[in-house]
């Protein structure tokens, strides 16, 4: 405010001693008397205007008031400028200004009869037509009246962008969309050298990009792309222009217009720290992360607050394999900015990654905190959980998601989510919330193939809904017949209904196909082969699946059974093969 009083105060001193130059003494006391300043000292009276220099002077010196009283007082800065309008009726920016503060104050009728008075004045003035249509069309809703004005307007200057922007969104509005296609096209044939007219142009073009959908999109999307070179072309010296022109081809993803863009850019403005950004994401996109990272060192040196530098900088890092100063950027980039719970979940990923737990579930916990209504950061901290196997605290968070779920967003209760809660029921001994959940699962997704397995070999584990079980194992491995826990757990639930023959081969064809051995698998060979009276080759399975560690705690004890037996008399033979 202290700046622009200033620049008042300098312009009001300006007009006035322009004013008071081209006065007789006399007429310079009435006009400063009129003004705030001491009248005559002999009459104390105005002294009547004799000529339009006077008339002329005397509406500058009502300006100069008008802007004194702007900033403070609008009603007296209208009745300045209104007197300095009779005095000087053909002044098109002084109806302007009048104009402005009756729409500010809702009295568009009184503003309309302003504009129109003057352009009566001004007929050949574009900018007073223009003035008129816009309250028709945005005060008054009276669009007729709109496009009259503003095709006058338009036939004056064609050159300007601005009757164009008017009747393209008048053209929308009444529904006449052919109209304003046929606008577009007319101002494209322009052969117009104004690098804001192209800008403008633009603009008007990805409007109706965005408001149309499939081919027309496309071409109108094709042709902004065209008018913002163009404005580039033109414009290389205008700021404007080259922003506008960026911002467009940034958004676009047309990478290397907005590097050449951004890089004219930064010599008019080297300043200019967002729009160094935009041309870093723009290098990012084109695969020069080496530019890329020179242009966002000197972002966080001319701007440390920038939360988007820290990030690409950090995405940079981990693309290198830097994973603990990729995180150290992100950090930064939340600790300016902590509105985006994607960039919680990703350093949260980050520090999993190398193998800092802790951290990984604090920040998480700090976005549950932060968005307690995001049905997604409990679940994300689940899943993290279950991982390090803490299943009562992972069963938690999925039960508060699914809280979340429902008040705010029930489509997120997926299927993948109701078999990640199932199965951590499972593992905290919930077993009828566990089959409560697959089941849900299955509802969702009848072919849901881990949902599939964990239901039906937890089924063959407890030696309940044996059919069932089978019939669902059989179902995952028609979507993944060669997964090699699904062939251990068709192995087991044959097992378990006692056909030990037919649950050999899947077992073993599991203990070939899968990448590292496993204990469970070998342990069930064991005992599918003990069952088969093969003593010998059940124990060799078992201290296999002994050798691999995290054995059951059952095996110890069988093994121990097993060469009990194999060391008592007549304990060396095997049992004849059924």
């Amino acid at each position: 405010m202290f700046a622009r009083s200033r620049s008042r105060c300098f312009a009001t001193r300006l007009l006035l001693a322009c004013a008071l130059s081209a006065l007789a003494p006399g007429v310079c006391s009435a006009l400063t008397g009129d003004v705030g300043l001491p009248e005559d000292p002999v009459s104390g009276n105005a002294v009547p205007l004799t000529s339009a220099a006077n008339r002329r002077a005397e509406a500058m010196a009502r300006v100069a008031a008008g802007l004194i009283a702007e900033d403070d007082n609008l009603d007296d800065a209208l009745r300045h400028y209104q007197r300095a309008l009779d005095l000087d009726p053909s002044n098109a920016p002084l109806a302007r200004q009048v104009a402005g503060i009756l729409l500010h104050r809702g009295e568009a009728p009184e503003a309309l009869a302003v504009l129109k008075d003057a352009s009566k004045r001004r007929p050949e003035s574009a900018v007073l037509a223009l003035q008129i249509a816009e309250v028709y069309a945005v005060s008054l809703r009276k669009f007729d009246l709109a496009q009259r004005y503003a095709e006058r307007a338009l036939q004056q200057e064609p050159d300007l962008i601005e009757p164009y922007q008017l009747l393209y969104g008048i053209h929308r509005a009444t529904g006449h969309l052919d109209d304003a296609a046929a606008l577009l096209q007319r101002a494209t044939e322009r052969k117009n050298q104004d690098p804001e007219f192209w800008a403008g142009l633009g603009d008007l073009f990805l409007r109706q990009s965005l408001m149309t959908d499939g081919k027309e999109a496309r071409t109108a999307s094709v042709s902004a792309l065209a008018h913002y070179r163009q404005a580039v072309k033109l414009g290389w010296q205008n700021a404007s222009v080259l922003l506008r022109a960026l911002n467009f081809f940034a958004a676009g993803g047309y990478g290397e217009d907005a590097v050449s863009c951004g890089r004219r850019l930064l010599i008019l403005q080297p300043s200019d720290s967002v729009s160094r950004e935009k041309l870093a994401l723009a290098l990012i996109s084109l695969g020069r992360d080496d530019e890329a990272l020179v242009e966002l060192d000197a972002v966080v040196v001319e701007n440390p607050a920038s939360p988007a530098a820290y990030r690409a900088q950090g995405e940079i890092l981990l693309r290198r394999g830097d994973r603990r100063a990729a995180a150290d950027k992100f950090e930064k980039a939340l600790v300016l900015f902590d509105e985006d719970p994607q960039l919680y979940l990703e350093l949260a990923d980050l520090y999993l990654q190398t193998g800092e737990i802790e951290r990984a579930i604090r920040w998480l916990g700090e976005a549950r905190t932060r968005f307690d209504r995001l049905p997604e950061l409990p679940y994300y901290e689940g899943l993290l959980l279950s991982r390090l196997q803490r299943w009562h605290e992972a069963l938690q968070a999925f039960n508060l998601s699914a809280d979340l779920a429902a008040k705010y967003q029930p489509a997120f209760l997926t299927p993948e989510f109701h078999f990640q809660r199932g199965m951590a029921s499972e593992r905290t001994g919930k077993y009828d919330e566990a089959v409560r959940d697959l089941r849900s699962c299955l509802a969702l997704d009848p072919d849901h193939a881990d949902a599939l397995n964990y239901l039906g070999y937890m089924w063959a584990e407890r030696g309940e809904n044996l059919a069932e079980a089978e019939s669902f194992i059989r179902r995952a491995l028609q979507r993944e017949p060669d997964n090699p826990a699904f062939l251990d757990s068709l192995g087991w639930v044959l097992h378990q209904q006692g056909r030990y023959h037919e649950a050999l081969p899947p077992l073993e064809r599991a203990s070939k196909t899968i990448a590292q051995p496993d204990a469970a698998i070998e342990e069930h060979i064991g005992d599918v082969l003990e069952k088969l009276g093969r003593k010998q080759d059940a124990v060799k399975a078992w201290e296999r699946a002994v050798s691999l560690g995290d054995a059951s705690p059952k095996l110890a004890a069988k093994l121990q059974s097993a060469r009990k037996d194999s060391a008592t008399p007549g304990g060396t033979a095997e049992s004849p093969k059924p």
